[in-house]
């Protein structure tokens, strides 16, 4: 009867881990600019999350990954044309269009190939 009790306790204790590691249900996204000029702010799904930096992040930098909430949504960014910083259309590399799904609890790295006014 003890030995059952023990296994009891111990395959109750693997399944409250197991649902504690599967609960991660965050989404998390980060971009690589490879638009050459720098990107200022890239704006998710209107709004939903959004990466800056003064300056901009240069040719081949990549942004921090944030969690966003939106699954579906398309991108807009600012790039820096010379003459200051012009909001634009964004074209993903992996996508060749604007927009992604994302999936959930993934952690996604999308390049930004280029930014069209």
């Amino acid at each position: 009867m003890r030995q059952y009790r023990i296994i009891t306790i111990i395959i109750a204790s693997l399944i409250v881990t197991a649902s504690i590691g599967c609960n991660n249900d965050d989404t998390e996204l980060a971009w690589i600019n490879d638009a050459v000029n720098p990107i200022n702010d890239i704006i998710w799904a209107d709004g939903d999350q959004q990466w800056s930096r003064a300056g901009g992040y240069v040719d081949q930098a990549q942004t921090e990954s944030k969690k966003v909430n939106a699954l579906y949504g398309s991108v807009i960014a600012s790039i820096d044309e010379g003459s200051g910083f012009q909001e634009g259309m964004v074209i993903i590399g992996e996508t060749g269009s604007g927009s992604l799904s994302l999936h959930d609890g993934s952690s996604e790295v999308y390049t930004i190939i280029s930014v069209m006014p």
